[in-house]
Formats: C-alpha cells, sequence, structure tokens
C-alpha cells in the first residue's frame, strides 16, 4: 500500500473532512519546538545546573548533598531538566551518578500520563540523550503525556532519525495513543511520508 493511497484509504474512514482531521490535531498536540521556554519557578540548584548544562555547579551541587533523583518545585528531576535542554555532558554525568532513566516527572494536570527524561528528549530532538539513555537502559516504549511511546511522539514531530534510533532500539510501532492512533498513523496524519514508511516497513 503506497503512502498516497493509504492516505486516501484514512480519509475515506473518517468522520471528519480532512482539513478539520489533521489540522486540529495539529493544534491540540502543538508541536513543543518554538514554544520551549523556562520554568516560572527557579528550582534548587542542582537542578538549575542540570538545565543550564553548567557541570561544575551540577557537581559541587552533588557533593553538598542533592539526590541525583529528587523532584524539584517544577517536578522534574535533574535528568529530566537536562534531557529538556539538551544537555549531553549533564546527562551521562547524572547517570554516572545512578539517576534513574525511566523516572517520571510529577503530573501535569493537562496530561494523562508523566514525562520520563526519553519522554523531553524526544519532543525536542535531542537525538544524542536519546541515544544515551538507551544504553543505559531506558524503556523505549515507556509513555508519556496522553499515553504517547516515543516513537510516537518523534513520528508525530516529524524527527526522522529519532524514529530510525527507536525503531533498532526496540520501539513498538502497534502502541497507541490516547486518540487511539499508531506511530504510522500520526506520520500519515502529519504528511512525513518517509517515516511513514519506515514504520510500515516495521509492521506498523
Amino acid at each position: 500500500m503506497t503512502f498516497k493511497q493509504s492516505t486516501h484509504q484514512r480519509h475515506k474512514r473518517s468522520p471528519l473532512p480532512l482539513f478539520t482531521m489533521s489540522w486540529f490535531l495539529a493544534l491540540f498536540w502543538v508541536s513543543p519546538l518554538w514554544a520551549q521556554q523556562l520554568p516560572v519557578v527557579t528550582d534548587n540548584g542542582f537542578i538549575e545546573a542540570a538545565r543550564t548544562g553548567n557541570l561544575d555547579a551540577l557537581k559541587a551541587a552533588h557533593a553538598a548533598g542533592y539526590s541525583v533523583d529528587s523532584l524539584g518545585r517544577n517536578g522534574q528531576s535533574a535528568l529530566h531538566a537536562a534531557a529538556e535542554w539538551g544537555h549531553l555532558a549533564a546527562v551521562q554525568q547524572l547517570l554516572d551518578w545512578g539517576a534513574k532513566p525511566d523516572k517520571r516527572a510529577k503530573p501535569d494536570k493537562r496530561a494523562k500520563t508523566r514525562h520520563t527524561a526519553m519522554n523531553y528528549a524526544v519532543v525536542y530532538g535531542h537525538r544524542e540523550i536519546i541515544r544515551a539513555l538507551l544504553d543505559a537502559k531506558a524503556d523505549p516504549n515507556r509513555a508519556g503525556p496522553n499515553y504517547e511511546v516515543p516513537i510516537i511522539t518523534a513520528a508525530r514531530l516529524g524527527h526522522e532519525k529519532i524514529v530510525r534510533l527507536l525503531l533498532k532500539a526496540g520501539g513498538d510501532v502497534r502502541e497507541t495513543d490516547s486518540t487511539g492512533r499508531t506511530a504510522s498513523e500520526w506520520a500519515r496524519e502529519m504528511r512525513h511520508p518517509k517515516i511513514f514508511g519506515l514504520l510500515k516497513a516495521a509492521g506498523g
């Protein structure tokens, strides 16, 4: 089945018109790539050092007794903060200290599940951080907000290289999110034909 054919068939089954379906979903799961903002509340020194990638401050805070996996006022651990903001060296240091790669942040009132460091890294396209987390035995199928497993998030946002990386790590193409969509269905909805082809070839 080709990308064009499957899109046509999908829209024939859809209860909403193409424009309404695709763009309503795009707005509902709006891409955060242009909207990343620092938290309103400043966190403790350990987590803020991770957020800014300041290794010297991170090491000093760790030596002062901050727990590696403790959650701060914004609901994140240092590993969450470093993964979200793309600081690979900080992520690797925290993992070396024993940070748990699959630990979840505090619940978001708008979300049905919570972020892991992997979820943050996938959203913002930090491929080398994802690789480091996978090397530390992070679960490639641990769901984040809206029950999105990492491969669904990557497919929806058009991160082709991350999709490839997650497929190699065992990302499950059959998983569905809170809308009942799989990664390949999101790739089709958001018009990412290369990703759609990769996922269909993998059984999605």
